[in-house]
């Protein structure tokens, strides 16, 4: 196995890359009168962008919140919620029941969809993020923030051919200028805020693209230039778990991706994941994922029927 080496690539690009971030709007749509959307369940992040009017977020993490132009709501782990054009809780029937054919003012226009990413690799990001972001980025601090999102808007409005794949592209650069504008305001945690950390970030660069290399923690404060105990510390502080645990993680997040959708062997598998023998990377596997490798690629499968081993945050 090689030993770690930093590169000056931008740790974030590079890992959203690695994650296969994506974004898919599923509906542009105005409503009026009696509606109700609710886009959970499909094990990604869903987000909804009020673009005009004003709609309502219901979610069980507190009382109703009023949304409007520019209010971008996103939900990182999944929650279930409801948009609605009332502060009442929205009856059941109303909930996904599509825009009326003739819409009559006052009216709300959403931009509803689903940011994407491989989510067995994504999670230890996720996870530190809260269960519901709201952000206004109509009054966001950043101009450019404020004119991506009017464009946003604007595309969203206009029936020009290939306007589907332009709002797909727009709602990928808005989630990354979100990233942008919650680690500038300290309120990003986790993986996702240490890649804005000048020695980290790199770091955390070199072992996403290369999770085979050693890794050692020796190897790993050296090029932080950092001794291993203030390495240690100052890791465990900005991810949330120690870079021993990440490392790992992230070895056989990718490790389940390749058997899912690949046919490399299993040994071939177990070497790039840095393991120096298959014994030790299925042993490994299936303490982390609850299930054995040859099951899981005969299964063909990219979620194992058990959660992931939780990363230790103690």
């Amino acid at each position: 196995m090689s030993e770690t080496v930093v590169s000056s690539d931008d740790p974030l690009s590079a890992l959203l890359r690695q994650l296969n971030f994506g974004a898919n709007v599923i509906f542009r749509a105005e409503y009026c009168g009696r509606w109700a959307v609710d886009t959970s369940g499909t094990n990604q992040v869903p987000f909804h962008l009020v673009s005009r009017g004003e709609g309502w977020l219901h979610d069980p993490g507190g009382p109703p919140r009023k949304l409007a132009p520019g209010h971008l709501v996103l939900f990182p782990h999944d929650e279930q919620h409801v948009l609605s054009g009332s502060a009442a809780p929205p009856d059941p029937a109303d909930i996904n029941q599509g825009p009326p054919p003739q819409i009559s003012e006052p009216a709300t226009r959403l931009i509803c969809g689903y940011f994407t990413f491989d989510r067995l690799a994504a999670a230890p990001l996720l996870a530190a993020l809260p269960a519901t972001m709201v952000l206004n980025l109509a009054e966001a601090a950043s101009p450019s923030a404020r004119q991506l999102v009017d464009l946003w808007m604007a595309e969203a409005a206009d029936p020009r051919p290939g306007g589907d794949v332009a709002v797909d592209r727009l709602a990928e650069l808005v989630f990354i200028e979100m990233l942008r504008l919650e680690a500038r305001e300290g309120r990003l945690g986790g993986a996702f805020s240490a890649l804005t950390d000048p020695r980290l970030g790199p770091l955390l660069a070199s072992i996403h693209r290369e999770p085979g290399a050693a890794h050692s923690v020796k190897a790993l404060a050296a090029a932080c230039n950092l001794s291993e105990s203030a390495f240690v510390q100052r890791f465990k502080k900005a991810v949330g778990t120690t870079p021993g645990q990440y490392v790992k993680h992230w070895r056989l997040q990718l490790a389940a991706r390749a058997l899912a959708q690949t046919s490399r062997s299993t040994s071939d598998i177990a070497a790039s994941a840095g393991y120096e023998s298959e014994v030790a990377f299925r042993k490994a596997f299936r303490r982390s994922l609850g299930i054995s490798p040859g099951r899981y690629r005969r299964q063909g499968q990219a979620v194992p029927p058990t959660e992931p081993e939780p990363l230790s945050h103690n």
